[in-house]
Order: structure tokens, then C-alpha cells, then sequence
């Protein structure tokens, strides 16, 4: 069975050799990159203030605490204590300005977890070789019973508007939450994107939609896709700008100074393990387009 949550197909449809070494080889780095562990940071903060909201200021510091002692300086890509001192308060701060602009909400769930096996929208068809696996950040459901499926986003500019229409992972979110699908009804779900802005002055940014059985033909196709081309091994790399901040840049480029460093030699012999055994049974790098 292959398990597909809107991390694995994001980040195969960016770059599937990406894909192969995190999630086939299990490469990972030694210590985790800065803006990862913050985003995590804000992210758990941010839907601990919002569920606890009646609670006093210092469950969020007590929230703080757990969560750095959870991820220590040993983990993280910082090079000073200082910076990683200035990194848990400033995630602490922007996150009480993120938690006062948003106000009270009708929050019912955080990281509500959902799982079904692939289903056809309209003909209720099974693939159960194929699971899907997601984590709601936000449930919001008002007096009336009516949900709204909320993802958090942290960033360091403003976003383009719109994105609520169109990005995948809240379409991958309102599909899990309408399944069981039904003949007789066909779902409409309200999404948001509740972007959580860290510039000089933090802000929050929704950006709202709504997603029916049009997106959840399109997901359905896209998910049967992806998983066949990762069964049958299609896996590339995608040398792009992208590559200057993702953390395997150091192994496609063949920088094994620097990969070492980043993943430790056990994973660095690994990977060049699995390159010699790729050309051996003669398995293309990359794909050979337009012949």
C-alpha cells in the first residue's frame, strides 16, 4: 500500500528525486533548517492559543518551553545560542501578535488527523492500494454546525491573493473530510488559507474558497497519477532555482563536503550506494524527452 498526504505529492510533483531521498532512501539532515523549526514553532503556538483560548498568557510560554525542549539547539541549523535564544522569543512574540489580530474563533479541532483509502467521487470506486493520510491544522465550525477547513501558513512576505482557490493541500483536506462520499449529495466545503505573515509588523492574511466535486475529480486523478509514476520508479531531478534553498542541493550537486556535514557520512555512503546501483542496472538519472 502507498501512502499519499499532501507533503508526498507537493513535493513530487516539485522535484521526484527529492521525493526518492526523503521519502524512499529516508534521507534526512542532521539538524533541522531554521525556518522549519519556526514555522513548527508558530504553528503549534498559534493553534494552542487559538484552542486554549480562555487560558491565561503563560500557556503559551509553558507551550514555548515544550516545544523548544522538544527540539533543542543540537537538532537545529543555528550557529550561535544567541540566535537560538532570539529564534524562541521572536516565535513566542509574532505569535501573540498573530493570536491578537485573529480574535476569537470557533475553533473545534487542531491537527484533526483523517485517513481513507482513494475513492472515485461519483462512483464510489475503492483503490485501496492507494491511502491517503492528512492533518487538518484548524477545524472551525460556528453556531450553526457549518465547518470551515483552515490551514495554517507561515511566511516571511505577503502572499499572493487567491491562493485559497486554488492550492492542493486544502482540496487533499476538504476530500478527506467529505469522505464517506454519497450519490445522492454533493459536498461544497469552505477552505481557508489563514496566512501568518512575519514581517517587521506580524499580520494575518485569510484567504477563503470553496471546494466541490470538480477539485475532487482533480485530486482523484492526480493522486492515481502520482502514485503510478512513484510505483514504477519515476523519479528525476529538477535543477531549478528551487535548489538553492532545498536541503538536498548539496547531494545532486555532488558537494560531499558539504553533504557530509548535512547528513552524516552513514547517509552520504548511502546515497552514493544507491547511485552505483541505479547505473549498474542501467536506471536513467532523468528522463530523455523528445525522441
Amino acid at each position: 500500500m502507498l501512502t499519499l498526504s499532501k507533503s508526498r505529492i507537493n513535493t513530487y510533483l516539485g522535484c521526484s528525486e527529492k521525493y526518492r531521498l526523503h521519502y524512499e532512501l529516508g534521507l534526512r539532515p542532521l539538524r533541522r533548517a531554521k525556518s522549519l523549526v519556526e514555522g513548527s514553532a508558530i504553528h503549534h503556538l498559534v493553534q494552542c492559543g487559538l484552542l486554549y483560548r480562555d487560558n491565561p498568557v503563560d500557556l503559551l510560554e509553558q507551550a514555548s518551553t515544550c516545544f523548544w525542549s522538544e527540539n533543542p539547539i543540537e537538532l537545529c541549523n543555528y550557529e550561535k545560542e544567541s540566535d537560538y535564544e532570539l529564534a524562541q522569543n521572536k516565535c513566542l512574540s509574532d505569535s501573540m501578535h498573530f493570536l491578537d489580530q485573529l480574535g476569537p474563533l470557533p475553533v473545534s479541532q487542531v491537527e484533526l488527523k483523517l485517513e481513507s483509502p482513494l475513492v472515485h467521487p461519483i462512483t464510489l470506486a475503492e483503490h485501496p492500494e492507494i491511502n491517503l493520510l492528512g492533518y487538518i491544522d484548524l477545524l472551525l465550525q460556528n453556531d450553526k454546525g457549518s465547518f470551515c477547513i483552515a490551514d495554517l501558513k507561515t511566511a516571511a512576505k505577503t502572499p499572493r491573493d487567491g491562493l485559497g482557490r486554488l492550492v492542493m493541500e486544502l482540496t487533499f483536506y476538504a476530500y478527506l473530510h467529505s469522505t464517506p462520499f454519497s450519490r445522492e449529495t454533493t459536498p461544497i466545503v469552505p477552505v481557508a488559507l489563514i496566512h501568518l505573515v512575519r514581517t517587521k509588523e506580524p499580520k494575518t492574511i485569510w484567504d477563503e474558497g470553496r471546494r466541490s466535486l470538480p477539485d475532487f475529480l482533480n485530486l482523484y486523478r492526480l493522486c492515481r497519477k502520482v502514485a503510478a509514476d512513484i510505483k514504477a520508479g519515476h523519479f528525476w531531478p529538477c535543477p531549478g532555482v528551487a535548489c538553492t534553498w532545498c536541503e538536498y542541493e548539496s547531494l545532486c550537486f555532488m558537494h560531499d563536503e558539504k553533504a557530509v556535514q548535512t547528513f552524516g557520512e552513514r547517509h552520504w555512503f548511502l546515497y552514493h550506494q544507491d547511485l552505483k546501483e541505479r547505473r549498474e542496472i542501467k536506471i536513467p538519472l532523468q528522463p530523455v524527452v523528445g525522441f
